[in-house]
Parts: structure tokens; sequence; C-alpha cells
């Protein structure tokens, strides 16, 4: 193909994608109540339990607030919907310029990639955001008690709650990668599997800390929550890459044996 034929393929995929993107916008729009009520659960759970059985109340600052607000969780869930088709086309794209070895290398990357980043935002809903949110709301003084003569009350926007629990589902999201990102390091050789190990020790202070950057929450809870399986997935990262150094040099031990030379790396690093 020449140059203006793959512009032309391109505007293609990126048409399709688009409207299949429209379509899903706007079936989004229909469920977006639904798409509210499941994703502020964790929250409404929290609130029950932090302010002894109150009914959650999430208020809007603005007339316009509660439409941004499902506008945006109508485009997340268009984008979730769509994102197979659109990624289909992409590779329509991509494919025909690959070979054999790099399509397989492409499959395997791009699902362990939507796989983790799944499993880390199912875990952020599950785990992280109903504790730290909890805990957040236990600051509430709902009725005087003792000498308090005052209360504090929670005044939780939509659109606040909202950003928080999008940014716990894609904070561990994000988070959940390292596995794939260390795994195609390891490939490419840039890291291996003897010096991950040596940097355990680091990793654990350093799982630490970027824990409590991906947690919008102050808590020590949902640092911890999110610290441990991090570090857990660092030394999962570890067995990966040891499987793929293995993998290469028993490729390289038969092509040795059919060409007789010494091909085999050393691992003395």
């Amino acid at each position: 193909m020449s140059f203006v034929e793959h512009l032309a393929e391109l505007r293609l995929r990126l048409r399709n994608s688009a409207i299949v993107f429209l379509l899903a916008i706007i079936v989004s729009f229909i469920f977006v109540k639904n798409y509210f009520d499941l994703l502020t659960r964790p929250a409404r759970a929290a609130w029950i339990i932090a302010l002894a059985g109150q009914e959650p109340v999430f208020r809007f600052a603005s007339p316009t607030e509660p439409f941004w607000v499902y506008t945006k969780l109508a485009m997340y869930g268009a984008l979730l919907v769509a994102s197979p088709f659109i990624f289909w086309e992409l590779w329509r794209f991509i494919a025909p310029g690959l070979y054999r070895k790099e399509k397989k290398m492409a499959l395997v990357v791009t699902g362990a990639t939507a796989l983790c980043f799944i499993g880390g935002a199912l875990f952020g809903y599950g785990v992280l955001c109903k504790p730290a949110l909890s805990y957040m709301l236990s600051f509430a003084e709902v009725f005087p008690a003792g000498t308090l003569h005052f209360k504090i009350e929670p005044a939780v926007m939509m659109d606040e709650v909202v950003g928080f629990m999008l940014a716990m589902m894609i904070g561990t999201g994000v988070a959940f990668e390292l596995p794939v990102i260390l795994g195609v390091m390891g490939w490419m050789g840039l890291v291996t599997a003897k010096t991950l190990w040596r940097f355990n020790k680091y990793a654990l202070v350093l799982a630490f800390i970027v824990g409590g950057v991906l947690t919008p929450g102050p808590d020590v809870l949902s640092q911890v929550l999110m610290s441990t399986p991090l570090f857990g997935l660092y030394n999962v990262s570890i067995l990966i890459v040891w499987l793929i150094e293995r993998a290469a040099r028993k490729r390289l031990a038969a092509l040795a044996k059919e060409t007789g030379a010494d091909l085999v790396p050393t691992t003395d690093d």
C-alpha cells in the first residue's frame, strides 16, 4: 500500500471507531443513572457505616453539575463498551505490517494489559474504596456526644464522589500494570530477574510511596491496601521475567545444538 492508501485506511478505521463510540455514548445516557448507582455503592455503604445508618445524600453545587456528572459517566461507560471494537479496528490497521512473532507478542501484551487494568480497577472498587471512605467519613459528628456542642455533617457533592471513585479505580488499574511493564522490559533485555530481586528491599519502600501517591485519600489504611498488592505484583513480575529468561535460554540452547555454536548467554549479571 502507498502512503496515501495507508492514510485512507487509517481514516476508515478512525471513522468506524468514532461512530461506534458515539453510538455507545447515546446508549450510555439511557443507563447513566444505573452507572451512578453502581459506581457509588461503596461510598453509600461507607456512609451508612460511618454515620450510624444515616441515609446517604449526594448534593450538587450548581444546576448544571448533575448533567456534567452524568455526561462524564456516559463517556467513560461508552469508552469501556466501545474499547474492544476500537482495539479491533486499530489491530486491523497495524496487523498487516507485523510479522507472526510480533503479532503474537502484541496480542499477549494487549490482553495482559487489559486484564491487569480491569483487575486493578475491580480491586480498587471492591477493596479500597469502602474502607477509605469509611475512615474519611468517620470524622463526622452528626449528633452531639458527651461534651461536644457542635455537629460536623458531610456535604458530599456528586462530582466529588464520582471523581474519587474514578481516581481510585484508574489509579489501581494503572498500578496493576507493573507485571506487564516489567515483563516487556525483561523480554527486551532491559532488566533481569536477578537485578529485580536485588532491588526487592527498595521496592517495598517504593511500593508504599507509590501507594500514597495513587490513592486519593490521605488515610494510611487505603495506602497500605494499595501498597501491599503492589509489592506482591513486583515479586510476581520477577517470576515472569525469570520465566521469559528461561524460555529464551531454551530457544538459544536448541539453536546452538542445531548450529553447533555457543549461543546460550551467561547469567552472571
